[in-house]
């Protein structure tokens, strides 16, 4: 496998970052998987949630996982970056590169 250093110019900007949906997210977006072609080199935790809501195209799914009054990340939702909780990262400001996995998974509260 290349390390990123090895890619040429063409290659980067063809490549993804791939978010994985879990659970009740999964259903609400009707697929498991969206791809997010960025136009620059990286987004933010922030900005690729805005785009996986467009991708996705419901506003079901959109108030699962957007909180309105910050229009970031909500509460009932953990980002993971790669197998990383963004909060041992930079939060909602972490910035997100081509080939890297975002996994949103759904919080689940009982009584």
């Amino acid at each position: 496998m290349k390390n990123k250093s090895s890619y040429s110019s063409k290659e980067i900007d063809t490549l993804t970052i791939k978010v994985r949906l879990i659970g009740g997210l999964k259903g609400l977006a009707g697929k498991r998987e969206i791809l997010l072609r960025p136009k620059k080199k990286g987004l933010t935790v922030s900005e690729a949630i805005l785009e996986i809501c467009r991708k996705a195209s419901n506003r079901d799914f959109e108030r699962a996982v957007v909180d309105p009054r910050s229009n970031t990340v909500g509460p009932n939702v953990i980002v993971l970056v790669n197998d990383k909780d963004i909060s041992v990262l930079q939060g909602p400001e972490t910035l997100i590169r081509s080939n890297d996995t975002v996994t949103l998974v759904p919080v689940s509260h009982g009584g």
